[in-house]
């Protein structure tokens, strides 16, 4: 008898048939509770039918849907009314202490609970004679059930399920009913019955599990933060999913600064965007979505208030408060009506986009009369940017098609009057990005380009990579920009003023980290502020006070909100709306790990492990890269969940090859000109590096994997090594030339990754690194997979080289999203495809084809 199974009071069978039967005898209970036949339970309904123990059995009574039961945690049924989850033995197949009830309208209910853990995906069947009503509950949805009560164990009914059990760990429940007033002997026993062709699950009682795709789909999660202007309020935006629906929600939850205790909840089922502090008093704003219609809610939490400000406004976008809560700038979209022809003359290959036609213009609602007024009109759209400290001045911007450079668009910024709509342009240039005021009004912080204005933002000889963003503090009198952050190494991403106008807190890319610098306007220094956290998102400062709030996660740290004291430097987590979920779930650990390439050259990684890692051990090996300008951050969760490839025992190493912004704008420029020229050998020597120095880690089964411009490496890699046992290709470009062509923004990617180079005269890159020209060397299977409506990277990148491959007679799949972009953001669609990565590794790098089969049959 196996050791495992003998601890936890399991009784194995072998038949003769092939199959595995394994008695489940050990069991959490909980109960009695003694549940009521409602009034009228015998008079029938207006169908026909009356209220008996089916309709009591299919009751919500318990809500088992997340639940994680533990010996003596105490689990509530009513008002003061609790029972504890204890361990019980059913080798006799009786419940101790069930009782039947004397009145027929009395039912006793008792809850079973346990789990399986399947270490490769299984098939197996569960199988219950009861004498008992019960219900079958996995993962706690209902699967089965039997509403019949029979009086001895001779007649007990059956309940037979099969159980189609991914990697993880799985919560059993069984409900079970003692009808009153009725001849009824006790009776349970469970059987899991596993063919030869499958392997077991085990049983056992703890709840501890490893990561599993639901806790990344299904728990609710803090997306992103807005601190009030005072710092004394921090709203949080969630997203939650919907039981039974599969789709998320967004909800509001306003929390004190100083308690992080909850005041308020805004949810529903319109989608919640746009929060906006107003810059005085107790007053936010935020935005409801009702198919093309929004609405822009005002609450005052000082009076309690919420009232409509915009209602029903077709195609309504953003919307910004004015300062002293005067008004509000919105922007509303002018849809382009074709004329239903069918027939058009393309304006250019911006006139691609379906909604390059459409135009969003900015309106002013003045708050205290009601008014609206349009601010600009014309041929272009027009972005709000920044409102002047004293209301006076609208900073927007514009963009411009230019053709005759790179990167064949520039940025307008306009400064405006808002008393006469007078306007006056301040710059246009390419590679601009956000520009916010002051708070004294007479300088603007710029971010863009190190080639936005020529030679002064970079340190490179020749061009930068336009990716690897700046910062510009631009004087209004003088007109002249300071690029502050030409020797930081950090990319930029957003920017703040501190609320006297002496620093700047920047949001950075960091080399896999995500941090935030406070720089000093009077010293030019930098400093990084301690968030405690791999990655700070969404840095929100309030505009009148040292306060701050942020979202925070990292490497197995999921997301939680919160709050960061700027005058005393420090944080205080304020929100993990999953944190009882989580307690359970048990990570591996995680290890920086950097090797020196041949040419002196040190390439940044980090290193996920499996739960119970045991370093004597043989693991296979997933490898995943992006390789084109930007790292792969130590994010948690994400497209590419790497904790999630971990917790079904895999090695996950991860490399930030050349190219990269946020090493320094010399390395990042290593990204222009190249299309895998360098990189390649990069990753093929830093994989041959990390197994060399990793024993535990299996050279025979190693996998790539990257999506985009990493799938493109991935590609690229299968033609250059035989290194790898299989490689993931999701919507990577075959054919650079097709792409340049073709991609929404290929020609655009492209003036930086093939700056100033074109197929016409550059055919080393648009032919030689072209992996639908290389593919005779490809011998390694390949998975490739891309969403059908993608317009970045088109669906015929991958058809090109699916094509080259079934000619070539090699071992390649194609699955194929539908309605699905760059991103695959459908609920259902998400899950498949997750799962469709996680059974094409197992396939070829644990050989345990089962799960592919399962889903795709041979």
């Amino acid at each position: 008898m196996p050791l495992l199974l003998m601890v936890l009071g399991i009784t194995p069978a072998y038949p003769a048939d092939d199959t595995t039967e394994t008695r489940l005898d050990t069991w959490l209970a909980a109960g009695p509770v003694l549940l009521h036949l409602p009034a009228y339970h015998d008079v029938e309904s207006i169908g026909g039918t009356t209220y008996g123990l089916s309709q009591l059995l299919e009751s919500g009574f318990l809500k088992t849907e997340g639940l994680r039961p533990a010996e003596g945690e105490r689990i509530g049924f009513r008002h003061d009314e609790y029972r504890r989850w204890r361990e019980v033995s059913l080798t006799d197949s009786r419940l101790q202490g069930v009782s039947v009830p004397d009145r027929k309208t009395e039912v006793q209910a008792w809850y079973l609970a346990g789990y399986l853990q399947a270490s490769r995906w299984t098939e197996t069947t569960l199988e219950i004679k009861t004498t008992h009503p019960a219900a079958l509950y996995l993962n706690g949805k209902r699967v089965a059930s039997k509403s019949t009560a029979e009086t001895g164990a001779g007649d007990a009914g059956t309940i037979s399920h099969k159980l189609e059990l991914e990697r993880g760990h799985h919560t059993v429940m069984v409900k079970l009913l003692v009808p009153g007033g009725e001849d009824f002997e006790p009776h349970f026993e469970a059987t899991l019955k596993t063919g030869d062709a499958f392997q077991e699950p085990v049983a056992h009682l703890r709840p501890s599990q490893q990561l599993s795709l639901g806790h990344l789909m299904n728990l609710p999660e803090a997306q992103g933060v807005s601190i009030s202007a005072d710092g004394t309020w921090v709203a949080v935006m969630m997203r939650e999913s919907v039981p039974g629906e599969n789709r998320w929600e967004n909800c509001i939850e306003l929390r004190s600064f100083d308690s992080g205790e909850v005041k308020r909840t805004w949810r529903g089922g319109k989608s919640i965007t746009g929060m906006n502090w107003s810059q005085k008093d107790h007053i936010f704003s935020y935005t409801t979505r009702d198919g093309s219609k929004g609405t822009v809610w005002v609450v005052n939490l000082e009076t309690g208030t919420k009232r409509a400000v915009l209602e029903d406004v077709e195609h309504l976008g953003s919307h910004i408060w004015g300062p002293e809560n005067r008004f509000m700038l919105y922007s509303v979209t002018d849809r382009h009506n074709d004329d239903g022809t069918g027939v058009s003359r393309l304006d250019g290959m911006h006139d691609r986009y379906p909604t390059w036609r459409h135009r969003s213009f900015i309106h002013r609602l003045n708050l205290e009369s009601g008014t609206r007024e349009r601010l600009t009109a014309g041929l272009l759209s027009t972005s709000v940017n920044s409102i002047s400290p004293d209301g006076r001045h609208l900073i927007f911007s514009r963009t411009h098609v230019d053709y005759s450079e790179r990167p064949f668009t520039k940025q307008e910024l306009v400064k405006m009057d808002l008393h006469t709509f007078e306007t006056e342009q301040l710059m246009k240039a390419p590679w601009l990005g956000s520009a916010t005021y002051a708070p004294d009004g007479r300088k603007l912080l710029i971010t863009g380009s190190p080639n936005a204005f020529g030679e002064l933002g970079r340190t490179t000889d020749g061009l930068a990579n336009d990716y690897d963003t700046q910062a510009y503090i631009y004087d209004l009198e003088s007109r002249t920009p300071e690029p502050f952050t030409l020797e930081f190494d950090p990319s930029v991403g957003g920017v703040n003023w501190s609320h006297d106008g002496r620093y700047v807190y920047l949001s950075t890319t960091d080399q896999s980290f995500n941090n935030v610098y406070r720089y000093d306007t009077r010293n030019a220094r930098f400093e990084k502020l301690d968030t405690g956290v791999d990655i700070t998102s969404g840095f929100s400062v309030a505009s009148n006070t040292n306060r701050a709030a942020y979202i925070g996660h990292g490497i197995n740290d999921p997301h939680k909100a919160y709050t960061f004291d700027l005058r005393r430097d420090r944080s205080r987590m304020i929100s993990f709306a999953a944190e009882q979920e989580y307690n359970t779930v048990r990570f591996g650990s995680s290890k920086d790990w950097r090797f020196e390439t041949e040419n002196g050259t040190e390439i940044d990684g980090h290193v996920y492990y499996p739960p119970q890692f045991d370093a004597d051990g043989k693991y296979p090996v997933i490898v995943y890269y992006y390789g084109g300008t930007t790292p792969v951050t130590r994010a948690y969760s994400g497209r590419y969940p790497k904790e999630l490839y971990a917790s079904h025992g895999y090695i996950v190493y991860v490399l930030q090859p050349s190219g990269a912004i946020g090493y320094g704008q010399e390395f990042s420029q290593r990204h222009l000109n190249d299309w895998g020229k360098v990189v390649s050998g990069e990753i093929i020597e830093g994989v041959r590096s990390f197994l060399d120095a990793h024993p535990y880690a299996d050279a025979e089964r190693v996998g790539a994997i990257g999506a985009s411009y990493g799938g493109f490496m991935t590609k690229l890699l299968l033609t250059e090594t035989d290194l790898f046992a299989t490689g993931i290709s999701h919507a990577g470009i075959s054919n650079i030339t097709s792409y340049w062509g073709d991609g929404y923004w290929g020609y655009l990617y492209s003036s930086v990754a093939s700056a100033n180079s074109f197929p016409w005269d550059s055919p080393e890159l648009y032919v030689n690194q072209s992996p639908v020209f290389r593919a005779d060397a490809i011998n390694t299977p390949l998975l490739l997979l891309h969403g059908l409506s993608d317009t970045n990277v088109p669906p015929a990148e991958s058809m090109q080289l699916y094509t080259a491959l079934k000619l070539l007679g090699r071992d390649v799949e194609y699955v194929q999203i539908e309605g699905q972009d760059h991103h695959i953001l459908d609920y259902g669609k998400f899950m498949l495809w997750k799962n469709t990565i996680l059974a094409w590794f197992d396939r070829y790098l644990k050989d345990e084809p089962a799960w592919w089969e399962h889903k795709y049959g041979d």
